[in-house]
């Protein structure tokens, strides 16, 4: 049987829960980019519209606003899984390989933690906002709506990172 490669940065792919995690975040990084194409032709067209019509499309810079925020909080399960996160190495160059390897499960672990906690504020954060009817200024959008998406992201991230972190202490994590 012929098995496919395991790149660098790739390892996650060797188990199945790695295999599904992978999926799911690189799903999620597919709506955040359609999202962010979606907000720049958004933008392109209130530009163009301001420019040759002095009609710009009220309540872009809101839109503009409320996608990237989706966006940004869709990517970081993949850049966790990836690990597309800048790390800080000066220090521990000359460490020795489980030195590094307890230091980056640490790392993952802290990043889980961190995740934990802004999925759950987040959580809180949607409903408060609903409760209070809460809406954007010019365009009058409920403001849950762009909230929504928050917690389910962050609490992904935070799996990701649990499996990264178990990948780390088995020594499969990525060396750089």
């Amino acid at each position: 049987m012929i098995e496919n490669p395991v790149y660098p940065g790739q390892a996650h792919r060797t188990r199945p829960l790695g295999r599904l995690l992978d999926a799911l975040a690189r799903w999620l990084a597919i709506v955040g980019g359609l999202i962010l194409v979606a907000i720049t032709l958004l933008s392109a067209y209130s530009i163009a519209m301001r420019t040759l019509f002095d009609a710009p499309l009220l309540g872009d810079v809101e839109l503009v606003q409320m996608g990237c925020g989706i966006a940004v909080v869709s990517f970081l399960p993949l850049c966790q899984l990836r690990r597309g996160n800048v790390i800080v190495d000066a220090f521990t160059l000359k460490a020795s390989a489980n030195v590094r390897r307890f230091l980056d499960t640490l790392g993952c672990l802290l990043m889980a933690v961190c995740a934990m906690l802004l999925a759950w504020r987040s959580a809180v954060g949607t409903l408060d906002t609903y409760a209070n009817g809460e809406e954007s200024i010019i365009m009058g959008i409920p403001m849950w709506w762009s909230m929504t998406p928050f917690a389910p992201a962050f609490a992904l991230l935070a799996v990701v990172a649990l499996y990264t972190a178990w990948l780390d202490y088995l020594g499969e994590g990525e060396q750089p």
